[in-house]
C-alpha cells in the first residue's frame, strides 16, 4: 500500500487517461521524483495505465552517466517500462535565467521529444508543496506579477504534478526504504532556489511560525485565479480593439499589458524571451506617445505606432 494522499494525487492527475495509455516520469534519482515513480507504477498497474521513466543526464558533472545509468537501474527493478536516457547539452553563457534556466530548457526541449517519439500522454513531475512555496517566494522577491506568483499548475500542458500539493516530508518517506541520488545543485548555495530552500523559508517558519509554504501555496492558488481572469478579459479585447491604438490605450493597464504581450508573441516573440520592459515600452507607444520610433522585440521583430495602428513586423 501507498500513502492515501499520494495516491489521491496520482489518481486525480490520471483521471482522464485510458487503459493502455503511457506515461513517462520524469526521474532525477532523488527521493521526491522515485516516489512518483514509485507511487504510479501502484496506481497505473490499478488503472492499466502503462509507466515508464525518463532520465535526463545534463552531463554537468563528471559522474552523471554512471548516475543516470544507476537511477535507470532502480527504475526497471521498480518495474518501469520504459526506461530512457537522455543527454542533454545545456546551452553555455550568459542567459536571463543562468544555468537552472538553461537546464530547464533543455529538459523541456528532451521531454516534448520523447513524448512524441514514444506517443506517452504525459511527462509526470514530481514537484511538492514546498517546491511550490519557494517558486512564489523567488517570484516576490523578483517583483513579478500576479502569473509568475501564481506558481506551477497541477496540470499543465504535457506535464503532471501529482505530488504538488503535498508536503515533502510525506513524499519521501514512501521511499525511505530506497537507494536516492540527491543532485548536488541542490545543496549548491550558489543557487537561489537552494537559498531560498535551506535559508530563507526556514527563518520564516520560526520567526512567522509554521505554515508559512502553505500560505505562499494557498497565495499561488488565488493568484492564479485571478490571472486566469485577467488573461481571458484580455483574450476578449484583443477580438474587440485589434491594433487600434486609441481603443488599446483606453483599456485598464491590467488588460492593456497582457494584450499588448499576446499582440508581440502572435507576432513571433518567443514566449520566454519577452520581458516586462519590452511590454512598457510597447504600451508608451500608447499611453506616453511622442513620436517614438520603432521598437526592437525578441525573435526579430519590430513594432512601430502608424497611422493609429500599432503595427508590429517580423524580419524574414
Amino acid at each position: 500500500m501507498i500513502n492515501l494522499d499520494l495516491r489521491q494525487g496520482i489518481l486525480a492527475s490520471l483521471s482522464d487517461l485510458e487503459a493502455g495509455d503511457l506515461v513517462l516520469v520524469g526521474l532525477s534519482g532523488g527521493a521526491d521524483s522515485l516516489s512518483l515513480l514509485k507511487c504510479a507504477l501502484h496506481v497505473g498497474s490499478e488503472r492499466t495505465i502503462s509507466v515508464g521513466a525518463v532520465i535526463i543526464d545534463h552531463q554537468l558533472q563528471a559522474e552523471s552517466a554512471n548516475t543516470s545509468n544507476r537511477v535507470a537501474g532502480i527504475a526497471r527493478e521498480l518495474g518501469a517500462d520504459p526506461v530512457l536516457v537522455i543527454n542533454v547539452d545545456v546551452a553555455k553563457g550568459p542567459s536571463s535565467g543562468g544555468m537552472e534556466a538553461a537546464a530547464r530548457n533543455a529538459r523541456r526541449i528532451a521531454f516534448n521529444n520523447v513524448l512524441t517519439e514514444h506517443k506517452a500522454k504525459a511527462i509526470l513531475l514530481g514537484h511538492t508543496l514546498e517546491d511550490q512555496g519557494e517558486t512564489v517566494l523567488l517570484g516576490l522577491a523578483r517583483g513579478s506579477g500576479a502569473r509568475s506568483l501564481s506558481g506551477m499548475r497541477a496540470k499543465e500542458g504535457i506535464y503532471r504534478r501529482p505530488f504538488l500539493g503535498i508536503t515533502r516530508q510525506i513524499v519521501r518517506d514512501e521511499v525511505a526504504d530506497l537507494d536516492v541520488f540527491e543532485d548536488p545543485h541542490n545543496s549548491d548555495l550558489k543557487y537561489s532556489r537552494v537559498r531560498v530552500r535551506n535559508l530563507v523559508l526556514p527563518v520564516m517558519e520560526t520567526q512567522l511560525g509554521p505554515g508559512v509554504t502553505q500560505a505562499l501555496a494557498r497565495s499561488a492558488d488565488l493568484l492564479r485565479d485571478d490571472a486566469d481572469a485577467l488573461d481571458a478579459l484580455a483574450r476578449f479585447e484583443i477580438t474587440r480593439v485589434g491594433d487600434d491604438v486609441n481603443l488599446l490605450g483606453a483599456l485598464p493597464r491590467a488588460i492593456r499589458t497582457r494584450v499588448i504581450r499576446q499582440l508581440a508573441i502572435t507576432n513571433g516573440c518567443p514566449i520566454n524571451d519577452l520581458t516586462r520592459d519590452h511590454v512598457l515600452a510597447v504600451d508608451a507607444l500608447l499611453t506616453n506617445w511622442h513620436g517614438q520610433g520603432a521598437l526592437n522585440l525578441p525573435g526579430a521583430v519590430s513594432v512601430e505606432r502608424r497611422h493609429e495602428r500599432l503595427t508590429f513586423t517580423k524580419d524574414k
